[in-house]
């Protein structure tokens, strides 16, 4: 079967998708229980709705499953055209529209790789509106390495072209054969992206991306918080185990045999932690 059919296919009868005014391109796909707490997936650099397919059956048995395609990604790549400079807040803001459009009052939330970065800004501006975080390959620190490659990264771009530098990035990420699949699926959806909007998100991360983490993981989470780790995750994983061993609150799991990408690459024990996690946050406090 073609995968546009399949694709086609799957969204019109196991979906559903809703078309409105809103700025960015969403999804929601409902619990059977009315009653189910919410889910909001927010993906990384460079992918899509298309990224959380592996999560969405299993999810879909205990809660509501929200998906947002960021500004100048999937289907989102037309709405934002006239926005010429983003930064965190502003896309954290805007994903925060698609949640108000649809009127949920209290949200979790799953990010990977920079989507944590936005779910963690989601947070700072309304944190009486999320229950709980769960992170795949979360980013809350740079090392030297990533310092340089975050400032240089537009130069480098301009030079090699935005494709080009966004497949060197994935390979310097996942190098191992057994990120093989996930680093493919990344490239890509990366391919949907415009200039324009390498450009755009690329600026960000050297003039605001190292302010934006002090500002967002310098301090304790205010709500439950998991972080699913690859132990190959050579970029980012050290970072991530000092977060966690500064507040109590957070909860570590590391993944073995696993990279950056978490959610794609071990996916039903991303699948598996994330529910447990979240059903247990979710669960009515017993007062004694």
């Amino acid at each position: 079967i073609p995968f546009s059919f399949s694709f086609s296919f799957f969204i019109e009868y196991h979906c559903t998708v809703i078309n409105s005014p809103t700025p960015l391109y969403f999804e929601t796909h409902r619990c059977a229980d009315e009653n189910a707490p919410w889910l909001l997936f927010v993906h990384g650099a460079g992918g899509s709705t298309r990224t959380w397919r592996k999560q969405i059956e299993p999810c879909q048995s205990a809660f509501h499953v929200l998906l947002i395609d960021m500004p100048g990604h999937g289907n989102s790549r037309e709405v934002t055209l006239n926005d010429l400079h983003y930064d965190f807040e502003w896309i954290a803001n805007k994903i925060w529209q698609v949640v108000d459009l649809l009127r949920i009052q209290v949200i979790n939330i799953a990010g990977v790789s920079l989507g944590s970065i936005i779910a963690m800004q989601m947070l700072h501006n309304r944190p009486q509106q999320v229950k709980a975080v769960v992170f795949a390959g979360p980013i809350v620190g740079l090392n030297l390495k990533l310092r340089l490659l975050a400032r240089s990264g537009l130069t480098l771009a301009k030079v090699v072209g935005f494709q080009t530098f966004y497949a060197v990035t994935a390979r310097l990420a996942l190098p191992r054969k057994n990120h093989q699949k996930s680093r493919e699926i990344f490239v890509r959806e990366s391919k949907f992206l415009s200039d324009a909007e390498y450009r755009k998100w690329t600026s960000m991360y050297g003039k605001c991306l190292d302010r934006t983490l002090q500002l967002l993981f310098n301090t304790a989470p205010k709500v439950p918080m998991l972080l699913l780790v690859g132990t190959q995750d050579h970029l980012f994983m050290k970072p991530a185990i000092d977060y966690s061993k500064r507040f109590q609150s957070i909860q570590l799991t590391l993944v073995e045999r696993c990279g950056h990408l978490v959610s794609l690459e071990k996916s039903e024990v991303f699948n598996g932690h994330l529910i447990d996690f979240l059903q247990k946050s979710n669960a009515p406090q017993v007062v004694i």
